[in-house]
């Protein structure tokens, strides 16, 4: 067995009679799940919780993205979608390639994100290699899931017929999307400041 670069497994020399019962196996083991090419079949740095090079936690970030898209469904809905998180700017998550890239950076001794939208690692799928690009300064770990969702929100609203979000992001450009990442900081910055001054 292998792990991939894109972190999933890797069985090599299955015989075709012995599928079926792999996948059994497999399913019953947790190890099934149809999210290849996915929103949550994304690309995680072990990051802060692992790794001492690292200024933030990738993990978290991943689990609560995770958390948040578990209908297949709407997956599916979604399309291919390359996410890549990077605890540090070593990249081991080549957050930088990710149609939607999350870097952990350092602020003032704590943990914050960088969001960066338009990567391509050069696939069939994204195209030639770039680099993704910032949204804007960076954000708290609680506003990453909210960020994200304004973004594929974003893309839901703007996509044209089966359009996948990377060709929407380059059809459309940027901005519709920075505007959304941002506006979702914001929003979750008023509601800690209700929820600090209620308290």
């Amino acid at each position: 067995m292998r792990v991939t670069h894109e972190q999933n497994l890797l069985l090599p020399w299955v015989r075709c009679d012995e599928l079926p019962e792999l996948w059994r196996a497999a399913r019953k083991a947790g190890f099934a799940k149809p999210n290849i090419k996915l929103l949550t079949d994304m690309i995680a740095c072990p990051g802060g919780d692992f790794c001492s090079l690292a200024n933030a936690r990738s993990i978290p970030i991943a689990e609560a993205i995770t958390e948040r898209y578990q209908d297949l469904d709407e997956l599916h809905d979604l399309g291919e979608i390359d996410l890549h998180i990077s605890g540090c700017i070593n990249s081991c998550g080549h957050h930088h390639s990710g149609h939607i890239g999350i870097l952990g950076v350092d602020k003032d001794g704590k943990e914050w994100y960088q969001v960066s939208l338009g990567g391509s690692d050069g696939s069939t799928l994204s195209g030639p290699a770039v680099p993704g690009k910032a949204v804007g300064p960076s954000f708290s770990a609680a506003e990453v899931p909210e960020v994200i969702e304004a973004v594929l929100e974003t893309y839901r609203q703007q996509r044209e017929g089966g359009e996948t979000f990377i060709a929407t992001l380059r059809r459309v450009g940027a901005e519709p999307f920075k505007a959304a990442a941002n506006g979702a900081r914001f929003s979750a910055t008023r509601t800690e400041s209700a929820e600090t001054s209620a308290a």
